[in-house]
């Protein structure tokens, strides 16, 4: 078997992209993944085996990690990695060979992604899509199971503008990254550089050298913008169990989270709805932001008129069923008549 046989192998590369190699894969990065051959090394066994001074070694493997060849070890746990932030100033590293699932983070948001073919991106992509649905599978079974479930376990969750915000006065440290699910899905114009890290979420992702570091207020200007463009803040409401990472700012045609629940017939329950819209029709102008602002059509124009201030207006009705507590259609709505009723005993939202 040649070497890029054996790398296609051992990085668990899906066939649509395996022609394609050179396009995400330096040669050095391939020979590190074949000489390590699925086993946790040192710096000084990488340096032996491939031949480098440790000096050039650590650097290498450092650049290795911040490309997703790599994951980092300590004492036995991988660090480093998403939910598990680890400061390993000072400790022995060991390095974990990664596969191309995890490669297609950086590639997506910051590499080369748009020099792949159409058609290998969007193949690539629902092979990605469905890899992250099998990964998930089991805690959207635990939930479906145990309605408590989602209270022991850091799932995702519907989030409100002000809990989102509320998350970003709480961290001390703050990054934005771009939205792996659009960078790689490109089905909408809406903001990619969307997806914030906080405290270790943003440590991990500034380490990796992915994002950039924000202030408080830029962050929360950011977290605004994304409201503006019609994204849906999404991840765990138990934050203060679990600690701080960061949330996404979705939107149902690119984003995992939403069409992965399709594929798990899990549909509120992954992400989970906390919340329904309620409107005071008594002072609704009928003005139809809110029809153009809900993803889910759940304000929708239907078919008859109404008279405002004496002028025909379309008029505007709710389907409560169809609506996903996200939250667009209150913080879009110019007059403040539309509040968010909470279904799960949180303290209800007033506009």
């Amino acid at each position: 078997m040649d070497r890029i046989k054996e790398f296609i192998a051992l990085f668990q590369i899906p066939p649509a992209i395996a022609p394609y190699v050179t396009v995400f894969a330096e040669p050095d990065e391939i020979d590190l993944i074949v000489t390590m051959a699925g086993r946790t090394l040192s710096v000084v066994e990488v340096a032996d085996l491939l031949k480098l001074p440790m000096y050039q070694a650590a650097a290498f493997l450092e650049k290795a990690y911040r490309r997703h060849f790599v994951h980092r070890e300590v004492a036995g746990r991988k660090v480093g990695y998403i939910f598990d932030h680890v400061d390993t100033t000072d400790k022995p590293l060991r390095y974990i060979p990664a596969r191309f699932y995890d490669r297609l983070d950086e590639l997506t948001m910051y590499g080369d992604w748009d020099a792949l073919p159409k058609e290998i991106r969007d193949e690539v992509t629902g092979w990605w899509l469905q890899e992250y649905a099998d990964k998930i599978a089991p805690v959207v079974e635990k939930i479906k199971q145990d309605p408590d479930a989602h209270q022991k376990i850091k799932q995702k969750d519907f989030l409100l503008l002000d809990e989102a915000v509320a998350q970003v006065d709480a961290a001390a440290v703050h990054a934005v990254v771009n939205c792996d699910c659009r960078s790689s899905t490109q089905g909408c114009s809406r903001m990619v550089e969307a997806c914030i890290r906080l405290d270790d979420g943003a440590r991990y992702t500034l380490e990796r050298g992915l994002g950039r570091q924000l202030s408080k207020d830029e962050c929360k200007q950011i977290v605004l913008a994304t409201d503006r463009d019609g994204l849906m803040h999404i991840d765990t409401r138990v934050w203060q169990d679990h600690g701080l990472f960061g949330f996404c700012n979705c939107c149902t045609c690119c984003c995992f989270p939403l069409r992965a629940s399709t594929l798990l017939d899990s549909d509120r329950v992954y992400p989970r709805v906390h919340y329904q819209a309620r409107r005071d029709e008594t002072v609704c102008t009928h003005c139809g932001r809110c029809v153009r602002r809900c993803p889910y059509g759940a304000f929708y124009h239907d078919g008859s008129t109404i008279l405002m201030n004496g002028k025909s207006r379309k008029a505007v009705a709710f389907d409560a069923a169809k609506c996903y507590g996200c939250g667009l259609c209150r913080t879009g709505c110019p007059i403040g008549c539309i509040a968010m009723h909470s279904l799960r005993g949180i303290p209800d939202d007033h506009p």
